[in-house]
């Protein structure tokens, strides 16, 4: 009874759900606590109701588009609110409006294809990762040192973690690899390592501040 009650009231509230991303989240919430699950099944009946599923398959296209056009920069990671802002702008005028929350379900639709797609934290930040690469702790432990300044030296490191030079240089130099941090040699005895990803969304930020 609760699900035809559900139906219903989806059915009735269509538009709403589809313009008011606020109010789609509450009602995919409701739904997953009485055991529907709207994305189960692209066509599934739930699904066209809610008109979630062609919405989140064009959704996760874009993310895989702005992922890939960018990994070459920031080494397959990208601060969530970057993405967000990215998409806004990409996405067509009059198309449903985008919240955090229909990213990271959009994510959860790409798991089949196996490219690494997933929400990792390094503290406070959020970030949308797009490599199959798993990071280790110490590679972790640097992200969250870096996370307000976007940057660090190797002094930092140590300064903050304890560790030899051995492991520090280990650390940075598989994170210079991937692509995750740029070395700024201008400083020659105290080279800045930058977290692009966390550089790109601060410069991101800055840029559309000024615009305003």
């Amino acid at each position: 009874m609760m699900k035809d009650n559900l139906e219903d009231f989806v059915r009735e509230h269509q538009r709403d759900i589809r313009n008011n991303p606020a109010f789609r989240v509450q009602v995919q919430r409701m739904c997953q606590l009485i055991g529907v699950d709207p994305l189960s099944s692209r066509k599934s009946y739930m699904s066209e109701l809610l008109g979630v599923g062609d919405f989140y398959c064009e959704l996760g296209i874009q993310i895989i588009d702005i992922c890939v056009a960018t990994r070459s920069i920031n080494g397959g990671l990208m601060d969530l609110d970057e993405l967000l802002r990215r998409l806004i702008r990409r996405r067509l005028k009059g198309s449903e409006p985008v919240v955090e929350d229909d990213i990271r379900r959009a994510i959860s639709q790409l798991k089949p294809l196996k490219g690494g797609y997933k929400i990792v934290c390094f503290g406070k930040r959020k970030m949308v990762q797009s490599v199959a690469r798993e990071m280790n702790s110490d590679q972790a432990k640097v992200m969250t040192l870096a996370q307000y300044t976007c940057k660090f030296t190797m002094e930092d490191v140590r300064v903050a973690f304890g560790w030899d030079e051995d492991r520090i240089h280990s650390c940075v130099d598989d994170m210079l690899r991937s692509g995750i941090v740029w070395m700024d040699e201008y400083n020659e005895a105290y080279p800045e390592y930058w977290v692009m990803a966390f550089f790109s969304q601060l410069n991101s930020a800055l840029t559309m501040a000024n615009a305003e």
